[in-house]
């Protein structure tokens, strides 16, 4: 079944339960459910089986990197006041991750916050108290389908980026969601990336492990990480250990102040014939092992994975010899130009940028200390960059973001806080602090330009801009100035 198939039935089996649980007025509402994914009466229909005063969404919008929010209320019982009182409330669940139970002016408001998302329902004062659990687990659905909505936008993104020729990505993503359908519970997926070249020449080439798949329920930033060798999913990825149990992070701590709880984990491999190719951690719900018909299909996943995994590395691999800068593991100039090339829309913004003063940390620290900062940057722009976005190495310290669909000013946007990150991320090399910091020159079609060729030109000049006006700052193309940037 193709992704686009299994995302329709997704929605469709979703709305339906929606629909049951409204027209019974009754608690349970379907598994992994998300607004952004079912028609407009979802949340209406969430509100009136609870008999709730209103039904909130507040979230950081995994695109944009901007606050959204989504409410459905009783207007005849609430007044204006009342509403904007917990709409600020629902902001500080989400900003501080805050779950409870508070009395508000209007009701009672129980709401949950988790990795910049928050959910709510306002119950009227003198409610069923019985109904508690029930509304605690539907906004805990809720806030389940919130969170994963970027994750199937990007499974979906990798399939279709792909053709009918899959990515390790799409293979990652796609046994992630399908683990974690099966188990309830989060997934991790790894893949032993250069296996075949250290199979042929073990003395000289260091295994890499890369995170290519993250359930809805996993931390998104883990994508496309690369292990510690050490951590115990890279030692079963790399066959090193044939399973493995642990408590607490399997991964090695590669993505700091996850705010991961202590969980028991099972690490099961990933196999094609005799040879481990990956690996999948699979946090287990009150720490049992998966067990019976459960476990039959957990193992059937895994096997069904591992030979289009192979394949899909071996395609990577290939492509990666001509399009992917091997310092950074980013696209190069090639590559962000095939990836131009196949988009068919008629809007999209291109980023130019490169480090400020790079060649005075190359004479100051050395020149591995100049691939470290340059990898710390790609590291950056991978992070801010949204699931469709392209990045790229297109020179020595010079970088550039493919932005389909985009106007200028998102694109600006998009730059400004790729600037601010990098700009409040501390960088050192051998124990010596080194301030970073990137010039940007941002162009879009059709606002700057009629064609997509042209966009390189006039982002570049607009980096030139930048570049000659104080460094640290974003520029627009053709002398438009950026506002609230640095050295203003």
């Amino acid at each position: 079944m193709s992704a686009l198939a299994e995302l329709l039935a997704f929605v469709l089996g979703v709305g339906t339960g929606w629909f049951l649980a409204g027209q019974r007025w009754s608690p349970g509402v379907a598994p992994s459910v998300s607004p952004h994914l079912l028609p407009d009466p979802a949340l209406e229909w969430l509100r009136r089986a609870h008999q709730a005063l209103g039904v909130w969404v507040a979230e950081v919008d995994p695109g944009q990197g901007e606050t959204r929010a989504e409410r459905i209320v009783d207007p005849d019982r609430l007044t204006v006041a009342q509403i904007v009182a917990v709409d600020r409330r629902m902001e500080r669940a989400r900003d501080q991750e805050q779950s409870g139970v508070e009395r508000m002016q209007g009701g009672t408001l129980v709401f949950r916050g988790e990795s910049g998302a928050a959910v709510g329902l306002l119950l009227p004062v003198g409610h069923d108290s019985a109904r508690m659990p029930a509304v605690e687990t539907d906004l805990r659905r809720l806030l389940d389908g919130v969170r994963r909505r970027p994750h199937m936008v990007e499974m979906a993104q990798a399939r279709t980026q792909e053709a009918s020729l899959e990515s390790a990505s799409s293979v990652g993503l796609r046994l992630a969601y399908q683990l974690e359908r099966t188990l309830d519970g989060q997934v991790v997926v790894a893949a032993y990336e250069n296996a075949y070249e250290a199979t042929h020449d073990a003395e000289q080439v260091a295994p890499r492990v890369r995170v290519i798949g993250v359930s809805g329920r996993g931390d998104r930033r883990l994508l496309h990480s690369v292990l510690p060798n050490d951590s115990e999913l890279a030692r079963v990825a790399i066959g090193e250990l044939d399973q493995a149990r642990v408590e607490g992070d399997p991964l090695g701590s590669v993505v700091a102040d996850r705010r991961q709880r202590p969980a028991m984990v099972l690490i099961l491999p990933i196999s094609a014939g005799d040879r481990t190719i990956g690996a999948t951690a699979l946090w287990l719900a009150g720490g049992r092992e998966p067990a019976g018909s459960v476990r039959t299909e957990v193992i059937e996943s895994l096997a069904n994975a591992g030979p289009r995994l192979v394949t899909a590395l071996e395609a990577d691999r290939i492509r990666g010899q001509t399009e992917i800068d091997a310092l950074t593991g980013l696209q190069n100039r090639k590559g962000l130009e095939t990836a131009m090339g196949r988009f068919v829309g008629d809007q999209g913004a291109l980023i130019f940028t490169d480090l400020d003063r790079f060649k005075t940390l190359n004479d100051t620290l050395g020149h591995p200390a100049g691939d470290a900062a340059l990898v710390h940057f790609a590291r950056i722009l991978r992070e801010q960059i949204r699931g469709a976005d392209i990045a790229a190495r297109v020179g020595g310290e010079e970088f550039a973001v493919w932005l389909p669909d985009t106007g200028l000013e998102l694109g600006v946007k998009i730059a400004e806080r790729i600037r601010i990150k990098l700009g409040t991320t501390e960088w050192s090399w051998q124990g010596r602090s080194w301030p970073l910091s990137a010039s940007f020159g941002v162009a879009a079609c059709p606002e700057t330009s009629r064609s997509f060729e042209a966009l390189y030109g006039q982002a570049d000049a607009a980096l030139y801009v930048a570049k000659r006006s104080g460094r640290n700052r974003v520029e627009r193309a053709g002398g438009l100035r950026a506002g609230g940037v640095a050295g203003q």
